[in-house]
This record gives structure tokens, sequence and C-alpha cells, in this order.
């Protein structure tokens, strides 16, 4: 606040130097004096008779009057220093406004013009009253008013301009009026910690006239304000663990709001408003132990992220601290029943704060980085508010951090069995593999402890098809993406069935076993063999998976059966009646029994037919040796051939079908005295190759049946 001292005109320099004042303590009172004279000449005219006379004056007599010239600028506000012309340490808030008040006096005996002026920055003394390069005043959202009083003390005239429109504003002011000027500034670019300054300045035209000889430097009063604002330090942390397996289970979420007092320019908040909406998933428990300290009041509300009817959310108002003090609030949450919980393992409950600064200026500050209402760049310095979310709680000032909810959902299952099938004997090159997967759909790693995840391998009693020992495999699909290549492990087959995740063994440069993480599979192979293993048959290997450890799921497939198809060389044959002993007769054959009499012909026909599926090339039968043996026609029937009457050629080819005869004797089939017989070099999975061929039953009769 300005003192009383002035700066006396060059007309009085020599009185204050007698006196010792000097004129170098500032600039916020002048005072000039002129010397006009009034110089009075008395003049008379008269007349002698009727004849005007010359006129006459009389001596000059002189008044020499004293004009003085005087005016001040006083800064008025209240401040830590009242003998100096400044208004300091005036408190504001970022993008606020704070008042400067002012008068100007004239305090001389002319009537003057003032021509005042506003401008960024000033020096005051004090590096605490500095201007930082970044903030400044708004001069067009800055208003002043300015109100005159006469020598009376009656307000004449008010009037309200932008600071703008106040650069070069002219007040005229008669002797012994003031003008009252309050400049509401508005704060642009500070945030807190910022100290930022006006200067108003103000010129007298008496004074600006060289005719006057008198000092024309401006007076001048800098404003300063010091940037303060609360500084919210917001943490958020959960008491316990949440088991996704039991609906009931619930944990107590904490949230705590700090005035951080580490920062120096916080001051006192009023009015805060406290936010929390849970994460999609969770909702207040059906008792939420709604708490909250320092007097203010908490509500529950369903303004979460989630979309059900369920209450979600809690927000807290009326909540006043000062610096150095916090608040804290708790309530109950558990697993919304309607809503998916999209991570469990990375669930974090956020919170947030709000509060109006005035001037239609709000301040959001979050423990979420990433809500797009945060705000505290423009209220803080860069280093004064950070976000982590890691549990860890950050020393930082105005720093905000947020735990994440530690939650089980476990949830793993045995799919995909597959249905194989296997020849009555195996070899090194016909072994068949056998596979399941063991898919982790929860949120879990599965299978990283010991008895967490166990499967087991059984053939049914007395199986012709076994397991071969020591040829269980896993492999394992991290991401269930075909570009990333899959690893491969081993695992020692227990005979007992402890067949643990745990003991896996890398393969192939794999890395070492981890457990299974959410999303992936691991697939079992084991390889299976038979030994005289009943052809049409279909054997069964049960594969089932024992789960342990913490919150076991009690959903999902826990046994599936692996079954094995025993497959090999089908023969079918058939017979017809050919009574005219024909070769292009019409021919339906038949399984059922033929009535024929002495003479007739029967033609047989020999279908093989390869039962594997075409997918597996290794189950092509080589040399297959279709034989139908004579013995059994011996004095019943004669056997046809292309030599004997009636002519009948035996044949044995490739056929497209099981009703299908053939077309020639690609294959040579040969009749003798023993057998009708013919091989087939390769009879490749689900081909055929059919034999035919014709015997004349005995003109004599025959004594028995064919």
């Amino acid at each position: 606040m300005k003192s009383g001292t002035f700066k006396y005109s060059v007309l009085t320099v020599s009185i204050a130097a007698a006196f010792g004042i000097n004129n170098i303590a500032n600039a916020a009172e002048v005072v000039a004096e002129s010397a006009p004279t009034i110089e009075n000449i008395a003049s008379a005219t008269y007349k002698i008779g009727n004849v005007e006379q010359t006129p006459v004056e009389s001596n000059p007599v002189t008044v020499n009057i004293t004009q003085s010239a005087a005016f001040s600028l006083t800064a008025k506000n209240d401040d830590d220093n009242a003998a100096d012309d400044y208004n300091r340490n005036l408190t504001v808030t970022p993008k606020g406004r704070v008042t400067f008040n002012h008068t100007l006096t004239n305090s001389g005996n002319v009537k003057d013009t003032y021509t005042l002026d506003l401008a960024q920055g000033g020096t005051i003394p004090g590096t605490e009253f500095g201007q930082d390069p970044t903030s400044a005043y708004d001069l067009d959202a800055t208003n002043v008013t300015y109100t005159i009083y006469n020598a009376e003390g009656t307000d004449i005239s008010t009037t309200t301009v932008t600071g703008t429109e106040f650069k070069n504003t002219d007040i005229i002011l008669q002797p012994n009026e003031r003008a009252e000027i309050s400049i509401a500034a508005k704060t642009t670019g500070n945030v807190g910690g910022n100290s930022q300054n006006l200067t108003l300045s103000a010129s007298s035209a008496f004074f600006t006239d060289t005719a006057n000889n008198a000092d024309a430097t401006p007076l001048t009063n800098i404003n300063n304000s010091q940037t303060k604002l609360p500084v919210f330090k917001i943490t958020s942390k959960a008491s316990s663990t949440l088991n996704l397996n039991d609906p009931s289970s619930k944990v107590t979420y904490t949230v705590t709001v700090k005035n951080d007092d580490s920062a120096d320019y916080a001051v006192n908040a009023n009015n805060i408003t406290v936010f929390n909406g849970l994460p999609e998933g969770l909702r207040l428990a059906d008792q939420p132990n709604l708490s909250v300290s320092n007097n203010a009041t908490i509500v529950p509300g369903i303004e979460g992220e989630g979309s059900s009817t369920a209450n979600d959310s809690i927000r807290v108002t009326l909540l006043n601290l000062a610096p150095g003090e916090t608040a804290t609030i708790t309530f109950d949450v558990q697993k919304d029943k309607d809503e998916p919980l999209a991570e469990p393992k990375n669930t974090i409950n956020h919170a947030s704060v709000t509060l109006n600064l005035g001037e239609n200026v709000v301040m959001y500050d979050s423990t979420d980085s990433t809500d797009p209402q945060q705000n505290t760049d423009e209220f803080y310095p860069a280093s004064d508010d950070s976000e982590v979310t890691d549990g860890t709680v950050s020393t930082a000032t105005g720093s905000d951090s947020a735990a994440p909810l530690v939650a089980n959902q476990r949830a793993i299952s045995l799919i995909n069995p597959t249905t194989k099938e296997i020849p009555t004997n195996t070899g090194d090159t016909t072994l068949v593999t056998h596979s399941v997967v063991i898919q982790n759909t929860g949120q879990e790693v599965e299978g990283d402890e010991a008895d967490e995840v166990k499967f087991t391998i059984a053939p049914d009693a007395n199986n012709k098809v076994t397991v071969v020992t020591g040829s269980v495999e896993l492999v394992y699909d991290a991401d269930n993406n075909p570009a990333t290549p899959n690893v491969t492990y081993t695992i020692l087959r227990d005979i007992n069935g402890d067949n643990d995740l745990t003991n896996a063994v890398p393969k192939d440069g794999a890395p070492p076993w981890t457990g299974m993480a959410p999303g992936s599979t691991v697939t079992v192979n084991y390889l299976v063999e038979s030994n005289d293993a009943v052809l049409g048959t279909t054997e069964d290997i049960t594969v089932a998976m024992v789960l342990g450890g913490n919150d076991v799921p009690t959903t999902g497939e826990r046994l599936v059966k692996n079954k094995t198809q025993v497959k090999g060389l089908k023969l079918d044959k058939k017979q017809a009646l050919n009574k005219a002993c024909a070769a292009g007769a019409t021919l339906t054959f038949t399984q059922d029994d033929v009535a024929a009499e002495p003479g007739d012909c029967i033609v047989y026909k020999i279908t093989a037919f390869n039962q594997f599926s075409a997918a597996d090339a290794r189950f092509t039968f080589d040399d297959v040796v279709i034989t139908d043996t004579t013995d059994r026609f011996n004095n019943k029937a004669q056997v046809l051939t292309s030599t004997t009457t009636p002519a009948y050629t035996v044949k044995l080819a490739n056929v497209a079908d099981a009703n299908a005869l053939p077309a020639d004797n690609a294959h040579g089939a040969t009749a003798d005295s023993t057998a009708i017989s013919g091989t087939v070099t390769s009879l490749a999975p689900q081909k055929y190759a059919a034999m035919v061929f014709a015997v004349q039953i005995n003109p004599t009769g025959a004594d028995g049946s064919l």
C-alpha cells in the first residue's frame, strides 16, 4: 500500500533540500507550482463641457498568483507492507479474478486531466513477487470501475469499462476531487504457485505541459497476485480379494482425499464433490456400509460404468478440507450378477474430485489419467499432479493412486475330445494320436502352482487300444493367434493319474513352463496302439481333469472320452441267380438265400472295402489277396471260366462303390482246382475292389446246398 511520500517540483527543490528531504523515494505523488500574474491598470475618459478629452490610464498594479498542481496515485489493498506503492500478495485461482483498488487524487488547486493506462508485468522488490512468464492478465475479460468523488466526498459519476478499453482513459478532476479505481483483473495462463503483476499508471496533463517546467514521469502502482488453490491427493484401494465364484463375496473400498499441504500454494477447499462410479461388473453391496468423515454427505447412485439397475456409485458433497487435512470415504461392493467383470485381475476403481473455483472455472482431478474430464494441467504445475494404478502410493505433490482389485475368476474346461481310427494291430508307423484341449476361459493364470491343474488318461478295462508309454505331449497356445507360434512341452505320464501341469518339461527350445494365461489352451496329445483289437468295435479312453488351489471353479467339463474306432478291410459277399448262365444277363445280387435248380448258374461277387477315412494315407492296404476256395463246391457245382461251357470270365478290378461290378480283370484273378483268387496291389482308404465268378449247379442235381 502506498505511503504519503511525495516528490517536489523544480520550483520547490531548494526548500526540500533545506529540510533534508530527497526526491527518490517513489513516484506516488507529485507537486508542481507556477506563478501566473494578474496585472491591473485602471483607465478613465472624461469631457470638458461637451468636448471629449484624451483617455488616461493609471499606473499598473500587479498580483502574483501561486498556481499549484499536485496529484497522487495510491495502492489501497491491505497487504503485508503499508509503506509502498504496491498491492502485493493477493490470492487468485487459475483463470480467476482478483480485485486491485487504487485512488487517484487531484490535491492541487488547478483542474487537471489524467491519462490512465494498464500494462502487463512490473517490477516489485522481492523474488516472490516476480512475473512468471506463463501467466498474465486477460485485459479483455478484466473489468475496471472508476468512481469520481467531489471535494465534499459525493459520488458524482461511475464508469465501468474493460481493461483494454481502460488503456489511455482520460479522467478529469477538479481540485480536491478523487477517482476510486477498482480493477477486477482476470488471470490467464496461471497455475498454482504462479506470480503475476499488473501495472497501473497515471499521467498529468499539467505536468506533461513543458511550459509548466514539471516532471512528466507518470505515477505507477504495481499490483501482484499469487496463484493459490487446493491441491488434491486422491487414493483408492480395496481391503481384500473378491471371490467371483461366490456371489456373496464383497470387499471394502477406501477412498481418501487430502488437501496436499506439501504444495506451498495450497489453500482451503470448500464444497468439494467426490464421485466414485464403479467399473462395470461391480455394484454396491446389499449392505454397502457407506461412511464419510469431515461432516460431509454421502449418497448412493446408479451413475457407474455398468448398465444394470443396481446402485453402482457414490457421491460425496459438502466436503471442506484445510491444507493438510484428509477425508476418508468407505463403502462395500460385490459382483454385479447381471454384468461381466472384464478384467478381474486388473479392475481399477477410480475416484474423482470436482471443485468450483468461481468465474465458471471448475477443476476436475481423477485417479484415472485417461479421464477426458481431467484438467489439472490447467491448474497445477506439471510436476504437481500424477497418477499411478499399480497399488503404490506416490509421495509426489498432488499425486493420485488407485490399486487394482484382486478378484479370482477361474474358469477352465476340457474340450474337443477326438475320435480316431486304428487298425486291429499297429506298428511303429500306424500309431494313432489322440488329443483333448484344456481351455482357460477365466481371468487367472492356471497350472502355475502345484496341484492346481492335473489330468488323468485312463483306458477302459480290458481295452485292446492302450496308451503308448511316455508319449504325452503338451502344445501351449498362449493367445489363440495363428500368427504366433505355439510351444511344446512333454510330461511323464503318471500311472496313478497325477499329471500335473507344473511338471511340464520344455521341448524344442520352449521357455520354462509358467502356467496357462487367460484365454490360452493346452492341447494334450498322446499316442495309442492296438493289439488284436476287434474290427468294427469302438474303445474309449477317459481323460479327466482334477482341479485344486484357491477358489476352484464349479462349472465346466471335467471329463471327456477319446474314442478309437477299430477299422480294417471289410469283405462283403453276395450272390445272384443266373438261370440261363448267360454272360450278359441282368443280375440281382443279395446276401439272402437263393433257390436254384440243377443246371442253374450262380454268380458270386466279393467286394473288398478299405474302411479308413481318406484323410490318413498311412492306412492304404497293400497286396490285398481275395480268395474263395473251391472245396465248398466239390460234387455240387462247377466253377466256370472263359474256357468252360458255358463260358464265364473271372474278374477282379477296382470299382466305384459297393454295388458296382468289375469291368475287367485288371488285377488278374484266376481260378484253379483249389481256389478263385486275385491280388489287389493297393487299396486306398474309402476305395472298393470287387471280384466276380460263376458256378453251374451240377445238372444231375446237388447233394447239398451251396
